[in-house]
């Protein structure tokens, strides 16, 4: 055998070698190769990088908290649905006048009632601003808060997005909002108040300040009660215009209204749920 064919066996004797040896000692769990990639910075990966594999026992480092300073960021709560409600009436996907029809799952009865979007908004109804949300759809209102400035948690409920629950906003961010959907359409609703927080609107536009006695006003207006008015005659729609805004409603049958609950003339608390009944309904 020549000098060149026994150097060349040297060298592959050599590799096979150092191939088990690899093996042996686990070289290959001890490295690997992968890109590297900062969500954060939103930079593509331009290189590959070696990374030392960390052993079991090793710390792994913790993802920093992002902390909000508490005197500019609040948690939205409802004021939030506000301009959303705003600007998806401006885009046409309900209307301001218009009837939300509201089904409502409680203790495994179901019932159905009819409100104007304010008086949604006015009421806090988290069922009717589960259905407006149904209706404008949850990309759109996703898509709208992205614009403004608004991260929106992963896998968060569309209805959690428009009651302003588990995220939290700049209040100068929402206050811009108000200032650029919320039109003097809303001013009825105006002061609004949720979450220990209250808009109110000032001749060099919205406001947000602190309220210390939300309980109070929530009590005060959840204390709110008024007549029965007589709606026997009336077209099921007259007196859903005339109803819907204060209090609940459930109808039965369609046509002219031929009875009633409560009673003309009856004391009507906030928080019962009136009763229309149709002249096509059969009791």
């Amino acid at each position: 055998m020549n000098k060149p064919a026994i150097r060349k066996a040297f060298i592959v004797c050599t590799l096979i070698g150092v191939m088990y040896a690899g093996i042996a000692f686990n070289v290959q769990d001890r490295f690997s190769m992968k890109r590297t990639y900062e969500p954060v910075s939103g930079k593509t990966p331009r290189s590959l990088s070696v990374a030392t594999a960390r052993s079991e026992s090793a710390p792994v480092p913790q993802k920093k908290t992002l902390v909000t300073d508490s005197n500019t960021d609040i948690e939205p709560s409802f004021l939030i649905a506000v301009p959303v409600i705003a600007f998806a009436i401006k885009e046409g996907f309900i209307e301001k006048d218009g009837m939300v029809v509201i089904h409502k799952n409680d203790d495994g009865t179901s019932s159905v009632y009819l409100k104007k979007p304010l008086d949604i908004l006015k009421d806090k109804d988290k069922e009717g601003l589960k259905t407006i949300s149904r209706i404008i759809g949850k990309k759109n209102v996703e898509v709208f808060l992205h614009r403004q400035g608004v991260q929106i948690p992963d896998k968060s409920l569309c209805v959690d997005t428009i009651t302003g629950i588990g995220y939290s906003i700049d209040r100068k961010l929402l206050i811009s909002m108000y200032n650029t959907y919320v039109g003097e359409g809303f001013a009825p609703l105006m002061p609004y108040a949720s979450g220990g927080f209250e808009v109110s609107r000032t001749n060099n536009g919205f406001q947000i300040n602190a309220v210390r006695n939300e309980k109070n006003l929530q009590n005060l207006d959840g204390s709110l009660a008024f007549l029965m008015p007589d709606l026997s005659g009336l077209s099921m729609k007259a007196a859903l215009d005339r109803i819907s805004p204060k209090a609940q409603v459930k109808i039965y049958g369609s046509g002219i209204v031929v009875d009633q609950f409560p009673k003309p003339q009856e004391k009507v608390e906030k928080e019962t749920r009136c009763i229309l009944y149709g002249r096509s309904f059969q009791k």
